[in-house]
């Protein structure tokens, strides 16, 4: 089922059901994307950027502002999907059924050391590559980038470049990628992962305040605190 918020079209699916729907069998590749409010304020000024997203096979629900303007537009959806939790219980999946995993993404080093600690935390997992995020992502590096993903021959492709480079890089790419059967634009995991950033506790999490954590703990983000401030206005509405 698909719920429509700022013109993009959510998949209404729980974690595991996502994951199930990522990994059926299909001719084309399946790629996931997972906005969150501030993506979804930018759709509503760049129509381009909404198509984009509405391009993907899997639409997942990012962010407790996405679940409130579900709510107050009156077509709820069953709970957020956030991207992370998603990638998580993917390599759960990937480590049970021998599928390939390549990451891309992250400063350098950064990709590595997820993989090595993702792999402790899911035995069986096969992590066949990794490749840092700060690439030219036209011409001939992104072209070398490709050559080397085709040389793993992954099943499952993690991209976290951030939005919409990763979203953007997908589609361009998958094409390119015959191995790949689920590919997923995962924002910031890999800095999760590898453990340079802490996610918020659980109990923030699900009171809807995983954003004012992110804020405290990476100033930076504070730029995005506008477009949330939009977002919430046009949610109310």
């Amino acid at each position: 089922m698909k719920i429509q918020i700022c013109g993009v079209a959510f998949d209404d699916l729980s974690v595991p059901e996502a994951v199930r729907a990522a990994l059926l069998p299909a001719e084309e590749p399946c790629w996931v994307v997972t906005p969150n409010a501030v993506i979804l304020e930018h759709c509503t000024r760049n129509p381009g950027m909404r198509d984009l997203l509405n391009s993907a096979s899997l639409v997942l629900p990012d962010g407790a502002g996405v679940v409130m303007a579900a709510r107050r537009q009156g077509t709820p959806l069953g709970g957020r999907t956030a991207g992370i939790d998603f990638g998580e219980a993917l390599m759960a999946a990937a480590a049970a059924g021998g599928e390939r995993v390549f990451l891309l993404g992250g400063r350098e080093g950064v990709a590595e050391e997820a993989a090595a600690r993702l792999c402790a935390a899911y035995p069986g997992l096969h992590i066949c590559g990794c490749y840092w995020g700060y690439f030219e992502q036209a011409g001939e590096e992104n072209r070398r980038v490709l050559g080397m993903i085709r040389a793993c021959r992954p099943d499952i492709l993690l991209v976290c470049l951030g939005f919409p480079a990763q979203e953007l890089w997908m589609r361009e790419n998958l094409p390119f990628l015959p191995s790949v059967r689920v590919a997923a634009g995962l924002g910031g995991s890999l800095d999760v992962w590898s453990g340079r950033c802490t996610r918020a506790p659980r109990f923030l999490r699900e009171h809807g305040l995983e954003w004012a954590w992110r804020m405290a703990h990476a100033p930076s983000k504070l730029r995005h605190l506008p477009a949330l401030l939009r977002f919430t206005r046009l949610a109310g509405r």
